[in-house]
């Protein structure tokens, strides 16, 4: 007992004790209601992906005289190799042992995999958190981050977007830490030089001058993209009809060919459509652009003595100021040279080529990192990016079997097709139904507004005038925290001007919320800082995660159609918003079938029929529903699903014998054909 008690008090006094205090209640709560979640609209394809995938590693097939990569794909080959298996290779090692190991069935123990990755976010999450705060600061942010019921639901049947989360998370926080390996040496007379010397009158002239020769410029380009636009958008689509009709070996056949891989398979309107909506979005730029620059000319003009002392005021504050890096810095780092930066690089390149590799776009977090090694001011060797850089392209081709037969032309392809998202799909946002590539701009600030708990966004805004305060009284390592900014305000600048197509919520962009959530561990901070009574301390974090909370038990298993109060919690969303857009209330309505249908009845399924089919008693049969080949006949039952109304759209004659939902929204139906 005294061993124990012990043992206890040392727990309890590690300073990573309240992570593991988090982690510890979240893998009991896990291991209670794992089994709880059903197969979500994505799952099945990509878990077959995952089991066809170490065919690409077999040396055996290799050998075998009739290997086709395309085997290594699964049953929907054009969809997923696109998307490398750098999640699913391990995840599924670990799914295979589990599955040897306990009576349960396979998807349960994916869901099981999903939500122990989610977990090792949130670890590293907390550990990005301690830079900036202390430890039970970063418990406090961890603690609202991962009671989210939108990203609790998530972490259970999403294996594409809440590893990517984990993962681009994880790489920030191991290029961070790999950057402040490198520059442990000191600060160069470079930057207390310009520290010391401020700009001289006559610079200030010349910039003055430049912004407003710049401005002048801009808004001349804006006003000629806007007097010619019809001029300049028939040119355009005379240059398209050229060069699709254009032979592929000519010069402008072989860049339509390179521009647009899919030319032959898609019609010249379409092309000639995206240029426009290309020039109406490089016109838009072009005014803002303008705009911006005649804003700070007319800065510059008037109020240049006022600009002189603030920037004064402000590289005081942000002192030492960025240098350039050296190529090569020989004998660094307490005198250990290169020998202990080898393993920070190995593991920061690892981290961003594994990324990469679950989706192409994580990149941008190595930009963060070398963007934050080049705002250093310390001694520093350039040459440790490239290595960085070198690791995660080897790592990121290992891990991508589709990208070994033609790396760059494939990797191309795999941009392209991102980059157009063919994919488009009706969603219902504030009650009214648009296509995902037709939604307005204020999609995403009011998704993220209303699927968060109210808290969260107080939290961000004071959290951002903490970090400000902070940097003033020059208590807080500034460089790095703005990337963590830059992470959020570069996406949601993206999704605002360039209006990707979205559609499952904003699923596809959950991993900018870390950032959000690293803000909110800073107004704790503050908070905590001025109370300095741990009673009141737990109290106001209680109150800030209760609704989560709340949340979760309310709406289990389905977290991810949670709403908060700005729309009257998820029973005020449905009709004006997607809930389960993922149909998990299939197995929830296939047991409720189950129980009084007797065998040889057939249920119609309008969406996703395999699913319901997954949890059918024997004897049910299941057929897929089409509104435009109407097959039900009188007495057959339909599964309607309410993502996009669907249920309000055929045989609204029909009586409704059974219905799934949760807080007054309901997500599918079963109707009886009269």
């Amino acid at each position: 007992m005294n061993t124990f008690s012990a043992l206890a008090i040392r727990t309890a006094r590690h300073p990573n004790f309240p992570l593991i205090l988090l982690l510890v209640v979240n893998l009991v709560a896990g291991l209670l209601t794992f089994q709880d979640y059903s197969l979500s609209w994505d799952e099945p394809l990509f878990y077959a992906y995952a089991d066809a995938i170490p065919y690409a590693y077999s040396i055996s097939e290799r050998l075998s005289g009739d290997f086709n990569i395309e085997n290594a794909y699964g049953p929907s080959a054009e969809d997923h190799k696109i998307y490398g298996p750098a999640y699913l290779l391990p995840a599924k090692v670990v799914v295979d042992l589990l599955d040897w190991a306990l009576p349960v069935s396979r998807v349960a123990l994916w869901h099981l995999v999903n939500f122990l990755t989610f977990q090792a976010g949130v670890g590293f999450f907390y550990a990005l958190c301690r830079r900036w705060v202390d430890a039970w600061a970063a418990f406090g942010a961890a603690l609202l981050f991962s009671t989210q019921p939108l990203l609790w639901g998530h972490a259970w049947i999403n294996p594409k977007d809440i590893p990517f989360m984990a993962f681009f998370t994880a790489a920030i926080y191991l290029g961070f830490r790999m950057v402040d390996r490198l520059s442990q040496g000191q600060t160069t007379s470079q930057a207390m030089l310009s520290a010391a010397a401020p700009w001289p009158e006559a610079r200030w002239k010349k910039l003055r001058r430049s912004l407003q020769i710049a401005a002048i410029a801009g808004l001349i380009l804006a006003a000629g993209a806007y007097a010619f636009s019809p001029q300049l958008e028939g040119l355009a689509g005379v240059l398209i009809h050229k060069a699709y009709l254009a032979s592929p070996e000519s010069l402008a056949g072989r860049l339509f060919g390179f521009l647009a891989a899919n030319a032959k398979t898609v019609p010249e309107e379409a092309y000639t459509n995206k240029a426009l909506i290309l020039f109406s979005h490089l016109k838009l730029g072009l005014a803002v652009l303008a705009g911006g620059l005649t804003l700070t000319a007319a800065v510059f003009t008037l109020w240049l003595a006022e600009l002189q002392r603030s920037a004064a005021w402000l590289v005081e504050k942000l002192s030492p100021l960025p240098t350039r890096p050296a190529w090569w810095v020989s004998g660094t780092q307490a005198g250990n040279g290169w020998r202990h930066l080898w393993l920070p690089i190995l593991l920061a390149g690892t981290a961003l080529g594994l990324l990469t590799s679950i989706r192409i776009i994580g990149p941008l977090a190595g930009l963060l990192v070398v963007l934050y090694f080049f705002l250093r001011s310390e001694r520093r060797p350039l040459a440790s990016m490239v290595t960085y850089a070198v690791i995660a392209v080897l790592v990121m081709l290992i891990t991508w079997p589709y990208l070994w037969e033609a790396p760059l032309q494939n990797l191309i392809g795999v941009l392209q097709h991102m980059a157009n998202n063919p994919q488009i799909l009706s969603v219902i946002y504030n009650g009214a139904a648009h296509l995902s590539n037709q939604l307005p701009a204020s999609y995403l600030p009011v998704m993220l507004a209303i699927t968060l708990t109210l808290p969260v966004w107080l939290l961000f805004m004071s959290g951002l005038a903490a970090a400000a305060l902070r940097v003033a009284r020059q208590n807080i390592e500034w460089r790095s925290l703005s990337m963590v900014l830059l992470w959020f305000l570069l996406m949601l600048v993206y999704v605002l001007v360039m209006r990707p197509p979205m559609y499952d919520g904003y699923r596809h962009f959950l991993f900018i919320l870390p950032p959000v959530f690293i803000f909110t561990g800073l107004a704790l901070q503050f908070f905590f800082n001025l109370s300095r009574r741990r009673w009141f301390n737990i109290l106001l974090l209680s109150a800030l995660v209760l609704p989560g909370i709340l949340g979760i038990v309310r709406l289990h298993p389905y977290q991810y159609a949670y709403y908060n109060e700005l729309v009257g919690g998820t029973g005020g969303a449905f009709r004006r918003f997607e809930t389960d857009y993922w149909l998990t209330c299939y197995r929830e309505i296939m047991e409720q079938v189950n129980v009084s249908t007797p065998a040889g009845k057939t249920l119609f399924v309008q969406r996703q029929p395999s699913i319901a089919q997954e949890y059918a008693a024997q004897g049910l049969v299941i057929e897929g529903f089409e509104p435009e080949d109407d097959q039900t006949f009188s007495g057959s039952l339909l599964l309607l699903s309410t993502r996009t109304n669907a249920d309000q759209k055929v045989h609204l004659e029909a009586p409704i014998l059974y219905s799934v939902g949760r807080d007054g929204a309901i997500f599918c139906v079963v109707k009886q054909i009269p």
